[in-house]
């Protein structure tokens, strides 16, 4: 089971995200608004006996809610479309007390910087034009919301796309 950290974003900010969701654009597979989230960590594929070991774990973690400030648009030459999140201590630093915890677990994690955002679609490539669309309708758009808590989330493939479930739910 492949399984992910992340902060669920709250329903009136992802109502605020939807005009920035082009439906018209074909070439990008958008998300659903009730699955957008920051990722935290992503653990990858996993035995669902690791739930309760990654639980206990995180569990020993100590974090405060904090603001987190979605900023702007712009999109990965991966093909990811994304909403900016601002990089703030308490984000970085549950991020990093999150990773911690799972390499003591023996988790293999990923290499690459940290780069915090909520992906809104996804696409094989952009275009340049595609790119400065989506970079300029993003424009100006911020939004904000307490992070008071995040989740394990396991993720499965289904004929409709991927579908997201809560494992466990963590709050200070």
């Amino acid at each position: 089971m492949r399984l992910f950290l992340a902060i669920n974003i709250p329903d009136d900010v992802q109502n605020s995200i939807s005009p920035l969701m082009l439906s018209e654009i074909d070439e990008l597979r958008w998300s659903p608004l009730h699955q957008l989230h920051i990722t935290l960590s992503f653990l990858g594929e996993l035995p669902e006996s690791m739930i309760d070991d990654i639980a206990e774990a995180i569990t020993e973690i100590d974090f405060k809610p904090f603001k987190i400030k979605l900023r702007n648009s712009g999109f990965f030459k991966s093909g990811i479309y994304w909403v900016g999140v601002e990089e703030s201590i308490e984000l970085l630093n549950l991020q990093r007390k999150l990773h911690r915890a799972m390499l003591q677990l023996g988790i293999k994690l990923e290499k690459r910087r940290y780069t915090p955002h909520v992906t809104i679609a996804r696409g094989k490539t952009a275009t340049p034009a595609l790119a400065k669309l989506i970079e300029t309708r993003g424009i100006g758009f911020e939004a904000e919301f307490t992070a008071s808590s995040f989740d394990l989330i396991s993720s499965h493939s289904t004929t409709n796309g991927v579908d997201y479930q809560s494992e466990a739910t963590f709050t200070p």
